[in-house]
């Protein structure tokens, strides 16, 4: 083997070994440090005896070996760290238990007649807000307008007709909320709506809440409430009794 290409096959080997620890990657079918080594040990035994590596050239490339393992233990590391912080995520996720959440989802809830109410925010005023519902398929069931809209947040509530008026049949729809701005600019609207969280559920990592029937990953909640508290907070003390008959003289039992 010549100096030449064993030095070639070296340096690609070390920005392959480089690039694959950076990205955290298993070791299977990759360059270790044991690798690295003997590629080293190779090239120095077959440098070419008139031009040899100089000291600064070997003390870099050893330099470089030692860089590596600091990577790969700090790879290994962030590995556990994130490990423990999903685990710490994911029991976090069990305080939702029993909370009503503010859920981002463009769906609708109808049942017996009744839709689920859907809150939105504007962040400037709209000359007109745009309504559509559509079945699970895609098919239209209404597209409604709502006229000029203020900034802030609203709460938009379904009457379960379509467009003709019929009474639609309980399930799940979605709706699309669209603003036209002053300057006639539309914007595309999140829709939000309430549940109570009856279940959490762990799956590949990442934890999922039930609310409403509905299985959502945790990071579509976007604000959580406890209706139970709020009703114990604001809750009136009982009024005094006013008609209380003073208690008699305590009895001595001695005898």
């Amino acid at each position: 083997m010549t100096l030449d290409a064993t030095r070639s096959t070296l340096s690609n080997a070390q920005t392959v070994l480089r690039n694959e620890t950076v990205k955290g990657g298993k070791n299977e079918g990759k360059m270790g440090k044991d690798e690295f080594m003997n590629l080293f040990l190779t090239q120095m035994s077959n440098q070419d005896p008139t031009s040899p590596m100089d000291s600064a050239g070997m003390t870099a490339q050893l330099a470089q070996l030692g860089s590596m393992e600091q990577l790969e233990k700090l790879n290994k590391g962030m590995e556990t760290l994130n490990k423990t912080q999903t685990t710490v995520a994911s029991y976090q996720a069990l305080n939702f238990m029993g909370k009503d959440v503010l859920l981002e989802a463009n769906e609708l809830v109808l049942n017996q007649g009744s839709g689920q109410p859907v809150y939105y925010d504007l962040d400037s005023d709209a000359k007109d807000l745009k309504v559509s519902i559509e079945a699970k398929d895609g098919s239209p069931v209404l597209t409604e307008s709502l006229g000029l809209t203020p900034a802030g947040k609203h709460r938009y509530s379904w009457d379960g007709l379509n467009d003709r008026g019929t009474v639609m049949g309980d399930g799940l729809y979605k709706i699309r909320l669209t603003a036209t701005k002053a300057d006639g600019t539309s914007q595309e609207l999140t829709a939000f709506n309430s549940g109570r969280v009856g279940q959490v559920e762990f799956k590949n990592g990442e934890a999922y809440v039930t609310a409403q029937g509905r299985k959502l990953p945790l990071s579509q909640i976007r604000q959580v409430d406890n209706i139970s508290q709020r009703v114990f907070g604001n809750a009136r003390p009982l009024p005094l009794q006013k008609e209380l008959k003073p208690m008699g003289p305590l009895q001595n039992t001695k005898e």
